[in-house]
């Protein structure tokens, strides 16, 4: 006896299989991955990995010239830019693979999904309300 679907889910754990060695080697290059921000002056870069951790900050020597607010700006902007472009290269790599993914970017609420669409890497949950409180002093 022969069933229909069998053909079905013996391709699809062919699929998954590759799937997986993919998932495996984006994982890889995304650890190995960061990102450049630069300040507006152009006198502050700063390094992020993918995760959003400063890795290392280069400072031009002009930038010595600058008083500590502006210096501390261009830090500040530099780091900003730097773990954005870090975050989307994330998205980026997500991306790729949810598109390679069997059955990837289609909404997950077909049978018992919650709604939530396949490709969202955060569940569903928007940037904002993830992030902490501003837990800093009102004189700041």
């Amino acid at each position: 006896m022969t069933f229909p679907g069998l053909d079905r889910i013996e391709a699809l754990a062919r699929n998954l299989d590759s799937w997986q060695r993919e998932l495996a080697g984006k994982m890889t290059e995304l650890e190995d991955s960061s990102a450049d921000g630069m300040s507006d002056s152009g006198l502050v870069r700063v390094t992020a990995a993918a995760d959003g951790t400063i890795v290392s900050t280069e400072v031009n020597a002009r930038a010595m010239r600058l008083d500590s607010y502006t210096l501390a700006e261009e830090f500040t902007a530099a780091a900003k830019r730097a773990q954005e472009a870090a975050a989307a290269r994330v998205r980026e790599l997500v991306g790729e693979v949810m598109a390679d993914a069997p059955g990837g970017g289609r909404p997950v609420d077909a049978p018992g999904g919650g709604g939530v669409m396949a490709d969202a890497p955060s569940g569903g949950r928007s940037a904002a309300s993830s992030q902490a409180p501003d837990d800093r002093p009102d004189w700041y």
